[in-house]
């Protein structure tokens, strides 16, 4: 059984190392998280628009098809994810990285890198953060983007009768997931303080503002 553990564990390790480095050092056709924020910001003239700008192009590379076939053998995370999805992860983390380095965070840092994780998980994220801390955050959002691919597995799978369908629906849902991502990033990064505040074993919510105005707590 401790075996058996100690092997998930290392797999969940994996996972997390593997989407950490291609997010932050880049892969395939893209440049380092650094490197892309820098041009991004050349190109746009400002924070806000080279943010907006990061958004769109890897929004449409996460829904683009065919685009998982380019990247062919780079997309090998340590655990057995459809390429798709794996490629999914791995953009959404590059942009996540790429919007934390635009708004001055040190992308190399232990507690960035846990922050971008969080990020790829959203609101579940910050609720997993709460709940297991800083020292097993890692290895459980790894765990979390497992079950997470299972829930989508599902919808593939209702949709696999229809082909056509089937393409339009995934690109169509890792799109909208991928824009969910970066707004998430885009806010969450716009904070000083890369992860929750921990106070004598309790973590303080955070509020974060929303473009209409009104506040997400987390």
């Amino acid at each position: 059984m401790a075996e058996s553990k100690g092997e998930l564990n290392k797999v969940q390790q994996g996972i997390a190392d593997y989407l950490l480095r291609a997010g932050v050092d880049g892969f395939g056709p893209f440049k380092s998280a650094r490197e892309s924020a820098s041009d991004a910001l050349v190109k746009k003239g400002d924070e806000t628009a080279a943010i907006r700008h990061l958004i769109r192009t890897h929004v449409a590379l996460a829904g683009a098809q065919g685009f998982v076939t380019n990247l062919g053998g780079l997309i090998t995370l340590p655990v057995s994810l459809p390429s798709n999805v794996a490629a999914t992860y791995v953009i959404q983390t590059h942009l996540i990285a790429s919007i934390a380095s635009l708004r001055g965070h040190d992308v190399d840092s232990d507690e960035v890198q846990m922050a971008i994780l969080l990020c790829l998980l959203g609101n579940a994220g910050t609720e997993l953060f709460k709940k297991v801390g800083i020292k097993q955050f890692t290895k459980k959002a790894a765990s979390a983007l497992i079950t997470k691919y299972g829930t989508k597995k599902l919808g593939t799978l209702v949709a696999k009768g229809v082909p056509v369908l089937g393409g339009v629906i995934g690109g169509g849902v890792d799109a909208a997931s991928t824009r969910a991502v970066g707004s998430f990033a885009n806010r969450y990064f716009a904070h000083t303080d890369p992860l929750p505040k921990v106070i004598d074993g309790e973590v303080l919510s955070v509020e974060l503002e929303e473009s209409d105005g009104t506040t997400d707590s987390r």
